[in-house]
């Protein structure tokens, strides 16, 4: 299943009693791009992200992946699109009574993308890489929040979809991290993984650390803004 096209047609989605997050959105997603989706506080970054996952369904219009509307699709029908669909938010979502390890492990084991052998290699491989290996076998309560957080954004790609979406991904975590995870990335797209990235951030330095294109999101509407390439700083 490949991921070609990403489109709002008329898309409107509200939380009970707040004002619109999208109204009557109509905007095609620019495809193989690192998007960086930018709003002022509270206008609904996450809620964006939460459709384009998936998780959150519009309350009109449609939610276009490939031509196919989300909002009508069964769970079978969208299993496809699912698993090529990574996502982080803040830092929720490690289950508590599992270990780190577990929890990286549990997505490539649900979907029995991998053996049990090649699952148990990549999960070591990534906590090598970031150097938490002796963090492995603890629980998410047990450790420092700056490792809860790297932990989601790692579960995020350790199944390597096609789009993934973070939301404030470098906040509350240590430098070295960041810039392992900016070339962890890179690395994986290079491979041919995560063609399509969404970020919402407010840190313009983590972002320039890519090669991005800009969406804002303002008063319920979604406006495309090309960036100068002079103004891109893409080496770590």
């Amino acid at each position: 299943m490949k991921i070609e096209s990403l489109k709002f047609e008329g898309v409107s989605f509200c939380h009970e009693g707040q004002d619109p997050v999208v109204a009557n959105v109509e905007f095609d997603f620019p495809m193989n791009e690192v998007l960086w989706v930018k709003a002022e506080e509270g206008a609904g970054k996450s809620s964006l992200l939460q459709i384009l996952a998936g998780l959150q369904m519009p309350q009109s219009g449609q939610f276009l992946i490939n031509g196919q509307n989300v909002c009508e699709m069964s769970f079978e029908e969208f299993l496809p699109y699912r698993l090529q669909i990574g996502y982080s938010f803040d830092y929720g979502g490690l289950i508590n009574n599992q270990t780190l390890f577990d929890n990286m492990m549990l997505p490539l084991l649900y979907h029995k993308t991998l053996s049990h052998k090649d699952a148990k290699a990549r999960v070591d491989d990534i906590f090598k890489l970031f150097d938490v290996t002796k963090f492995a076998h603890e629980r998410p309560a047990h450790v420092p929040g700056r490792l809860r957080k790297l932990v989601c954004l790692l579960r995020a790609m350790v199944m390597r979809p096609q789009v993934l979406l973070l939301d404030d991904p470098s906040v509350g975590l240590g430098q070295d991290s960041v810039y392992t995870l900016v070339d962890y990335i890179h690395q994986l797209r290079k491979e041919g993984c995560l063609q399509h990235v969404f970020i919402s951030s407010y840190d313009e330095k983590f972002m320039n650390l890519f090669n991005y294109q800009i969406v804002h999101l303002d008063d319920g509407q979604l406006y495309f803004q090309p960036v100068d390439p002079e103004k891109r700083v893409v080496h770590l």
